[in-house]
């Protein structure tokens, strides 16, 4: 039965917002824009969150929307934007008088409206205020801390703080958390890294934000003559700014086997955390985020129990202090299968909404009918367009003949422009979502031969 919303529902799929202060730092201006635009583009995923019913605030037109619409249950979901986008969608909400006044009709004569963000910001309880105070709406913030209580989701957001509040609250922290020192300078840092390399170790020199890899840096044991070359590539890095830098003994994983679990914390008053999903997260390189697999075996992994237990102490804990929302915890699993607790992403997450759509369209038990494959960096080859890549691709959209747990769907097309697409592969199994991605990959490439 798919999810509908009794309460009018406003996404504000406010991405770029959320990272531009850091991605901000680059200090080439043309990839700069790219890297900001690029967390914009991934609004497109925001269709399939929160079930239907709903009104989704993008700062880019959706061009597959009606694909989700008419394909996948989000009949009674529409999207709208402004005008003239920035990197702030909130303000730019404030600014464009036509996207205040979607949000008063879609809350109806009630005037009650549930705002969803991606992320909690300051512009986002701007907005919130000027709803409530301008316009007399009952906003309500589900996914929100209180005003009070946001420098806690910014604290725990950051690499110092996770690993503060995580060692002090789980009883085995020495086992599940490698090493790590806090750096006050990067001539601290350089020093902490020679310390490892002295050692004959490894270790990752991270910014204490950070973002889909962005900031961090691994760095092996190195000879004297490299030590200047290393330490020069560390301190002309623009990521590591005026903050706390992290240096920790990196772990070895050959596989790149890298859980991610999240959570979703309500309000103290309204129940206790829940974990939404567990998944395997995919990488093109080190760090570089590109996807996640979400699919039953995980569960069953060795080092599964180990990480609901964690998880959900720190999100009980972190509840009792006053945060909100969604939260997902990065892993690491070493060689040997000893699991490690990396950092937390205090928002919405690269995989919500795959648990959202396939909550959405099979139910709770969404796991034990299929396997999913969330991929946002599939190649479109000559494809730029998005109705022609509908059109390439319309025979693998789900459902194929008529077979609900098998099929492709179309999650970003925003980003054609630079030759990639977002799509979560549907199948029975892994290995079939595995075969789908890889038989729509080589369809792609057939196309673009011809």
């Amino acid at each position: 039965m798919p999810f509908t919303n009794t309460i009018p529902t406003v996404i504000v799929s406010n991405f770029a917002e959320a990272h531009v202060d850091f991605l901000g730092r680059c200090s080439d201006p043309k990839e700069r824009e790219e890297l900001i635009l690029s967390e914009a583009y991934h609004a497109d995923r925001t269709l399939l969150w929160a079930g239907d019913s709903k009104l989704v605030i993008v700062s880019y037109p959706i061009a597959h929307a009606d694909v989700i619409r008419q394909r996948l249950n989000f009949s009674r979901t529409t999207h709208t934007f402004p005008a003239e986008p920035t990197y702030y969608l909130c303000k730019d909400i404030l600014r464009e008088a036509h996207l205040l006044d979607e949000i008063v009709r879609f809350a109806g004569d009630g005037r009650v409206v549930n705002l969803i963000p991606y992320a909690t910001t300051p512009e986002f309880y701007e907005l919130v205020d000027v709803l409530r105070s301008q316009y007399n709406l009952d906003v309500q913030t589900p996914e929100s801390p209180e005003l009070k209580d946001f420098w806690l989701r910014d604290y725990v957001d950051t690499k110092n703080g996770f690993r503060s509040l995580a060692s002090m609250w789980l009883e085995n922290s020495e086992d599940l958390l490698t090493l790590g020192i806090s750096c006050y300078s990067m001539d601290h840092a350089v020093r902490v890294v020679e310390w490892f390399s002295q050692k004959g170790e490894a270790c990752v020199v991270k910014a204490d934000t950070g973002e889909s890899g962005i900031g961090t840096v691994v760095i092996n044991s190195y000879s004297d003559g490299e030590r200047e070359d290393v330490f020069r590539r560390l301190k002309q890095d623009p990521y590591f700014a005026d903050e706390l830098i992290v240096v920790e003994r990196y772990v070895p994983s050959k596989t790149q086997e890298s859980p991610s679990l999240e959570i979703k914390v309500p309000r103290s008053c309204e129940g206790k955390p829940e974990v939404t999903y567990v998944s395997r997260q995919l990488f093109l390189n080190f760090g570089d985020f590109c996807g996640i697999q979400v699919d039953k075996s995980l569960y069953e992994s060795s080092w599964y129990p180990k990480l609901e237990t964690g998880g959900l102490l720190i999100a009980d804990r972190l509840q009792e202090m006053g945060y909100v929302g969604h939260f997902d915890m990065d892993c690491i699993v070493r060689d040997d299968g000893h699991l490690y607790l990396l950092e937390i992403n205090a928002r919405r997450t690269g995989g919500t909404h795959v648990h959202d759509f396939a909550k959405h369209f099979y139910g709770d038990d969404y796991i034990e009918k299929a396997s999913f494959i969330s991929y946002e960096a599939m190649d479109s080859g000559v494809i730029t367009e998005p109705q022609v890549l509908l059109d390439v691709l319309n025979d693998y959209l789900l459902p194929i003949n008529g077979d609900d747990r098998y099929g492709l769907v179309v999650t970003i097309t925003r980003a054609l422009h630079n030759h990639r697409f977002g799509c979560i592969a549907v199948a029975p199994t892994a290995a079939l979502a595995l075969k789908l991605q890889q038989d729509v990959q080589e369809h792609i490439r057939r196309y673009g031969s011809r």
